[in-house]
Formats: C-alpha cells, structure tokens, sequence
C-alpha cells in the first residue's frame, strides 16, 4: 500500500512541472496579446489625404505664405497623389469639399490659385502674397496704392514696399512707376514726395494730388515731429 502511495505521489510531482509550464506558457503568450493588443490602440490612425494636404496648406499659412495650385500639384504631399490633390482642392468651397479642408480658402491670382488656412492667414495677407507669388510688381504695387487710398486714406510710402513682405528695392519701385506710365492699366497711379524727400504713390480714383500731397507729409514728417 506504502508503494502503491509513493507511486502516485511520484507521477504527481512528476506532472507539476509539465502544468507549471504550460500555465506560464499560456500567461505569457496572453500578455503578448495585450501588449499587441494596446499598441494598435495607442497607434494613431493613418491620416487621409485630404487631412495630409490640409496639414501642408496649414503649414504653408504659419510659415506666412500661400500654397500655389500648379506647385502643390507639381510636388503634392507625402501620401497624396496628383490626382488627389487635384480633385481635393478643386472641391474647395463647394458643398462636396472633404470636411478636413473646411478651413481651407483660395485667392484667384493672375497667374493661379492660392490656398490657404483662413484660421492661419487673412484673406488680405493671402491676396498679397498671391500677387508675390505671380511676380508682377506693377500689379502688386497699384493693387495695394488703390487699397492704401481707399481704406486709411494714404499714399503707399515706398518705405512701406521695402519692408516685409514685399522688400521691393528703391529701383525696383522707381523702375515700376515709370514704366506705369506707359501702360493703360495703371493711368489712375501717381507718385507724391513729402517735404523730407519721402516718396508715396497713390490712386486718382480715390484722391486728388493736393490731398496725396497733404497725406504724405501728415504721415513722413508731421508724425514724426509730433509723435
């Protein structure tokens, strides 16, 4: 009977490492499970290409500048195609627009269409940019004089059009205005000077020369002297 007992105690020690094993076993692959398992979750979903090419434009606003149609068709976004990138921002302000381009407007330049991120950039920062992005400085400088005149009202002082974001030089400005003259488009455009030397150009269709005058040594000079 002792034997009989000794035997099954053995078989019985002999089993519990097996079950030892095989529980540690089944432990282990569960935790792998759920360590695959909260990966996926903490893993961000893939983006699609309509957030892709919202985040480019987004970008492209931040860093102060539009986003060109032909240049982003030309070099769209990681992950997006030309077809995509076409078809997307051709959707743009119509009803069937992908909801990821909701902040998302253009300004129509002489050249192309410029995108931008209404929550990032001005719809007038936009259209100047767009009108450096085209590169005609002849445009650029009447739109803005026009724009000068009608709103403020003032000239547009050449130190304006040197600085940010224009950055036009003296001769580029000067060379501008003459060849102004010459072109039909522009008869409307003028050049005043401030006591001091200071140069403005303003718009007929808004002011009088003597008014120009008067306005740009209001903001040159006596500004100056009576801050």
């Amino acid at each position: 009977m002792d034997e009989v007992l000794n035997t099954s105690s053995s078989q019985q020690e002999a089993s519990a490492p097996e079950e030892v094993s095989e529980q540690l076993q089944e432990q282990t692959e569960e935790e792998q499970l759920s360590t695959e398992d909260s990966a996926q979750e903490k893993k961000p979903a893939e983006k699609t290409p309509a957030q892709k090419l919202a985040d480019y434009i987004r970008q492209c606003s931040i860093d102060s500048h539009v986003a060109p149609l032909k240049k982003t068709r030309l070099q769209p976004p990681e992950g997006v195609t030309q077809e995509e990138v076409t078809a997307l921002l051709a959707a743009v302000g119509t009803a069937e627009a992908d909801p990821a381009l909701e902040n998302i407007s253009f300004v129509q330049g002489q050249k192309d269409l410029y995108y931008f991120d209404q929550q990032m950039m001005t719809r007038h920062f936009a259209e100047i940019d767009s009108m450096l992005e085209d590169k005609d400085i002849l445009y650029t400088i009447a739109t803005v004089a026009r724009s000068d005149c009608k709103l403020y009202p003032r000239p547009t002082q050449f130190s304006k059009l040197r600085k940010y974001p224009f950055f036009f030089s003296e001769d580029e400005i000067l060379g501008a205005v003459a060849r102004m003259k010459f072109d039909d488009r522009y008869s409307d455009i003028d050049t005043v000077t401030a006591s001091n030397g200071a140069m403005g150009i303003y718009s007929t269709q808004f002011m009088s020369k003597k008014y120009a005058r008067a306005l740009i040594e209001q903001v040159e000079v006596e500004e100056h002297q009576n801050p």
